[in-house]
């Protein structure tokens, strides 16, 4: 675990420094107040997905582990293997279109997979070595991080990513700490990139990013009720 922090802790620094270093280049970002309004909310709504799938993630691994001695393969884990991860992916793409020019998304892809695909098989062999055939059927059947996608259309949201599970652990923190982190990000790189400091611009993007969110969940959950009746 120690290992894992330090490492981890690298990554950060490494980021945050990468962060200033392109503050140095403004022509890196987009141009126009526009494309930077469009990627901001783009980046904050990504950032509550990838937030709220650690939440359930990790809620509905509480409820259902059987104090950790059973094999998940209900709610988020019935369409994805490694939905925390999942999750976090999502968080730092949202943070990419914040604060870093958009076309380096494929670096960030490329340190996310450097980083985290030796730990999830490491993870992963562990389970095989718990579960045994339980696992080996599972791994057959579930895709390691990314859901198929026609499998998701049918997803059930009640069932498989419960709001009231979201909220059984300190991973919901992130719902508010996250978003005001990236919140305070943004601020900073529009006063060095752009040359302004527009809090209420980036309230306004911010606010619409929560309500497209909270839009396509209420939508999502009234189709459940509509599939129940």
């Amino acid at each position: 675990m120690k290992e894992r922090i330090k490492i981890d802790s690298t990554i950060l620094s490494f980021l945050v420094i990468l962060t200033g270093f392109l503050y140095l280049f403004p022509s890196f970002y987009a141009t126009g107040a526009f494309w930077d309004q469009v990627f901001d909310v783009i980046g904050f709504f990504s950032v509550m997905i990838g937030v709220y799938l650690r939440m359930v993630a990790r809620g509905h691994k509480k409820v259902h582990s059987q104090e950790g001695q059973g094999l998940v393969t209900s709610g988020p884990y019935r369409h994805m293997r490694n939905p925390m991860y999942l999750g976090s992916f999502l968080l730092g793409c949202g943070y990419i279109f914040l604060v870093w020019p958009w076309w380096l998304l494929p670096v960030f892809i490329w340190l996310f997979y450097l980083r985290f695909r030796r730990q999830i098989i490491i993870e992963e062999d562990h389970l095989q070595e718990l579960f045994k055939q339980e696992y080996e059927k599972y791994t057959r059947r579930v895709p390691r991080l990314f859901p198929d996608l026609k499998k998701l259309d049918a997803a059930t949201v009640r069932r498989d990513f419960p709001w009231k599970e979201a909220w059984l652990t300190k991973e919901r923190n992130g719902m508010w700490a996250w978003p005001i982190f990236g919140f305070a990000m943004e601020l900073i790189q529009e006063k060095v990139i752009f040359g302004y400091f527009h809090m209420q611009q980036t309230l306004a993007e911010f606010l619409l990013a929560v309500i497209i969110f909270e839009i396509l969940l209420w939508v999502f959950y009234r189709k459940d009720k509509t599939k129940d009746q």
